[in-house]
């Protein structure tokens, strides 16, 4: 028996702990371009009463699927697949939620499959019921829920769902077109029970928009993400701004009128990308990676770094993604050639290929110090109460550190969502809290794009930037 749990096999987060609710039936992921094996079609869906031990049963379908070396599943291709013992495996949590049950939207963008479809449908199955069936024991400290579709705002029952993940303590991250103004959008921002919000502008004017999306709503739709900005900066949840890179968005009117309009709406971070529905064929994308480039640079030039949306997105889940956002990284790096930064817009500094706020501290690789401007610095002997931020794998690998170990009291958090939850047995603490735990070292480490903005945000908390030091990979 021990020898069977101790037996090394194929699995992944998303398989043991996801749920993909979509306009097609219910599965464990679809992430970029590559969805798992479907558990239940839409219509079959909507004829049965699914129940938890039905979910944990297709679990393990799968996941013999995958171990089977006569099958060729889609999850094989997928670089999010690790091994590990059977011990570790748990196919009772809910972890991952993918919710775009409804494909229902009241734009329609040229890029999207569901316009190219007209596959425009309501719900034909109850997810939410689906959902219920899991209580609050069985969700995991990091359960999100990717609330999308086609448009969620447009369902009549959107606070249920809402009043579900707050109960259940799951963060919200709530993809909206932005065309029609939400009081629970904007309040969910303000208490932070909706950690972010993000919306796809993808032009900078309005004739693009149009073209783009069908509809004359540009202006409509700044209007109303610079009210949920507004409700960001109060201290709760975050405002992203995403362009999707297309054949037809790439010219300069269309990449300094977006560039003005987030600068006027100060949103948390800007998140860039391509349209990845052609992905998969032989597009070439030189003309979105030029404008892409560009786009970056003039962000960079005016004190923003914006978010590069693959690298926790296609670039995670295959070599094609990978070797795409190294195409992007090299653009970049010619168009910095030609246009220099001004220091005092720059709010980071690249250390090797890493984006870091300048003179920064930087954890040493033996974790027993810190350098910086390339001085090396032991920790002193009153270090002894470190917390560590975020709550996410790169910090918790730091639990493992002979020399931290025993110094790490928790982790902190700005999102009331995992507040008081515990990871191995450390609590999850709020900034407030932080501040009052009296720390004499804050760890940040994080994946590379949240780097930044977590130092500048610890920074102005804490009041002393002496006391942040950032990990690099």
């Amino acid at each position: 028996m021990n020898d069977v749990q101790n037996q090394l096999v194929k699995s992944c987060q998303r398989l043991e702990s996801g749920l993909r609710f979509g306009p097609e039936g219910l599965r464990a992921c679809q992430f970029g371009a590559i969805a798992s094996p479907i558990y239940w079609e839409a219509g079959e869906a909507g004829g049965l009463t699914i129940t938890k031990k039905m979910v944990i049963e297709k679990r393990q379908w799968l996941l013999d699927q995958l171990n089977d070396p006569t099958t060729d599943i889609s999850c094989k291709h997928c670089d999010m697949v690790v091994e590990k013992t059977r011990q570790e495996i748990d196919l009772t949590k809910l972890g991952q939620i993918d919710l775009a049950t409804t494909s229902a939207c009241n734009l329609r963008c040229n890029y999207c499959g569901f316009t190219a479809e007209n596959n425009f449908v309501a719900a034909q199955f109850d997810d939410l019921a689906i959902l219920k069936e899991f209580d609050l024991e069985d969700v995991q400290w990091d359960s999100v829920v990717d609330f999308n579709g086609g448009e969620p705002v447009l369902l009549t029952n959107l606070s249920e769902y809402i009043d579900y993940f707050v109960e259940h303590r799951i963060r919200i991250r709530f993809m909206t077109n932005g065309v029609r103004y939400s009081q629970a959008v904007y309040d969910g921002l303000v208490n932070g029970t909706m950690q972010w919000v993000c919306t796809s502008v993808d032009a900078g004017t309005p004739s693009t928009y149009f073209k783009m999306k069908a509809r004359d709503r540009f202006s409509q739709v700044l209007e109303n993400l610079a009210r949920y900005a507004h409700a960001g900066q109060q201290g709760g949840g975050r405002l992203a701004i995403k362009y999707i890179f297309t054949a037809d968005n790439c010219g300069d009117d269309d990449i300094l009128g977006f560039l003005y309009a987030c600068l006027a709406i100060k949103p948390h971070q800007v998140w860039l990308t391509f349209n990845f529905s052609v992905f998969e064929g032989d597009y070439d994308y030189s003309e979105e990676i030029k404008a892409y480039a560009k786009m970056f640079g003039l962000f960079r030039r005016h004190g923003i770094e914006p978010v590069h949306y693959s690298v926790g997105h296609l670039a995670l889940i295959s070599q094609k993604g990978k070797s795409m956002f190294e195409r992007v990284l090299g653009a970049i790096k010619e168009d910095e050639k030609k246009n220099q930064i001004l220091p005092h817009l720059a709010r980071e500094v690249v250390v090797d290929g890493k984006v870091l706020p300048p003179g920064i501290k930087i954890l040493n690789p033996d974790q027993r110090g810190f350098s910086r401007n390339g001085s090396k610095v032991e920790f002193n002997g009153s270090t002894n109460r470190i917390l560590l931020a975020p709550p996410c794998p790169q910090s918790i690998a730091l639990i493992k550190s002979e020399f931290l170990s025993q110094k790490i009291i928790g982790f902190i958090d700005r999102d009331p969502m995992v507040k008081g939850k515990r990871i191995n047995g450390l609590p999850i603490f709020s900034y407030g809290e932080a501040v009052e735990l009296g720390a004499d070292l804050v760890i940040v480490a994080s994946p590379p794009q949240h780097r930044a903005d977590i130092y500048h945000q610890l920074s102005e908390q804490f009041g002393d930037a002496d006391k942040i030091v950032v990990q690099v990979d």
